[in-house]
């Protein structure tokens, strides 16, 4: 396949809130995004392979904010499954050691087929409410947030308050304390790596924004102070609004003191995002994928995650702007996300309308073609040809040294 693509004659959504283009082309050449346009206005090289989406609609890859997701097979097949639903990257805030290594071997394409990782890793105080590296006091924390630099996390995740989860926890829980946040916080500023707190009640949801964390994430039992506190702070707020669904809450019936605290949630937790989409807050998309194997097929939560914020009161295009160009930012990832020159190109080629309504997305049989860095991943029978299931060689693979690894 060549280096040069030309994906024709779509809608095209570029994911910046701009108006779509009618009969519009995206020029990709080496994996990026060379040009978008009108057909009128963007020539295509007679040496691009040329990719028909007439009577299609043309747009980013989506981007899931709040995943967990680590280096196991399981782990694998979670991002191999969200890339055939049009989910390009996947931030998971639980990925650790593991996920780690795969994030790097999906990037040096040693594993092909599978949504981007970014990999986050967890600092959380003595039984809270996420675990992995367990710290509690200032400095305890510093060390901490040093040791998962070190690891290579993109990110940091903590807690600032309880959650659904355990029999033996409640939301309204405080995790760290305020001065234990702020030094999580400044630790990893300091190292450039963004934080992301869990935070669905007060005070955690005050202490996370007074920390100067980067982003909140659920907030089921938020209130309007914290509303108006993240937009102050200029904050990204993440709601996970999937969490508190009717499906969701339907999907766990063995756990009855989730359903009580969930039912509980589910109205403030919504009018707290419309609250936000009022106030102008920087609303991101993360579903909280995948809570268990039974309750969700993989990729159905992100997708369904964009049908709640719609329901909230986002427009269709607010929603996948809210995917496709504001989690990146939260996450600080400058390449990823809309279809504007010089961003990779991650798109979808889609059947029907998702600005008309936005349950298109969630409907895999229309998602026709993935692309990710310019590759075609995921393709159907209309696609196929443009997809190859063998990879060319590197022409400048090392030569094997028979010795190597060996002992003195």
């Amino acid at each position: 396949m060549t280096g040069l693509k030309a994906i024709i004659h779509g809608r095209v959504i570029d994911g910046t809130g701009a108006e779509p283009i009618d009969d519009g082309v995206v020029l990709v050449r080496d994996g990026r995004t060379e040009a978008v346009g009108p057909a009128a206005q963007v020539a295509v090289p007679d040496d691009a392979e040329v990719i028909d989406a007439a009577g299609r609609t043309v747009m980013p890859g989506l981007v899931e904010g709040h995943a967990h997701v680590g280096g196991s097979t399981a782990g694998q097949q979670v991002l191999r499954l969200s890339l055939q639903r049009g989910i390009t990257t996947v931030c998971s805030v639980s990925a650790n050691r593991d996920g780690i290594a795969l994030r790097d071997g999906i990037a040096a394409r040693y594993v092909r087929g599978c949504a981007r990782l970014i990999a986050g890793c967890v600092v959380s105080p003595t039984f809270g409410h996420v675990r992995f590296r367990t710290a509690d006091g200032p400095w305890e924390v510093r060390k901490a947030v040093r040791e998962m630099v070190q690891l290579g996390a993109d990110f940091i995740k903590t807690a600032a308050s309880g959650g659904f989860w355990g029999e033996d926890e409640a939301c309204s829980v405080r995790n760290y304390t305020l001065e234990e946040l702020q030094a999580l916080v400044d630790e990893a500023h300091a190292w450039h790596r963004p934080v992301v707190v869990h935070a669905h009640t007060q005070p955690g949801i005050n202490n996370a924004v007074a920390a100067g964390v980067d982003q909140i994430h659920h907030g089921a039992f938020i209130d309007e102070e914290g509303v108006r506190g993240i937009l102050a702070a200029d904050l990204w707020y993440m709601p996970t609004l999937r969490v508190t669904s009717d499906k969701n809450i339907a999907a766990w019936p063995d756990r009855p003191w989730m359903e009580e605290e969930m039912r509980a949630s589910q109205p403030v937790h919504r009018e707290g995002v419309r609250l936000a989409h009022e106030f102008g807050v920087k609303i991101a998309v993360g579903s909280d994928y995948p809570s268990s194997k039974h309750a969700w097929q993989i990729g159905d939560a992100c997708l369904w995650e964009l049908m709640e914020l719609v329901w909230a009161g986002l427009t269709p295009m607010e929603a996948i702007v809210a995917s496709v160009r504001t989690t990146p930012e939260a996450y600080r990832l400058t390449d990823i996300g809309p279809l504007v020159p010089g961003n990779r190109a991650d798109l979808l080629i889609v059947d029907g309308d998702p600005l008309a309504d936005i349950g298109v997305l969630y409907d895999q049989a229309n998602v026709k073609l993935t692309m990710k860095d310019g590759v075609a991943e995921s393709a159907d029978e209309d696609y196929a040809r443009h997809y190859a299931i063998r990879e060319p060689q590197p022409t400048d693979r090392p030569q094997y040294d028979p010795m190597e690894g060996a002992e003195d």
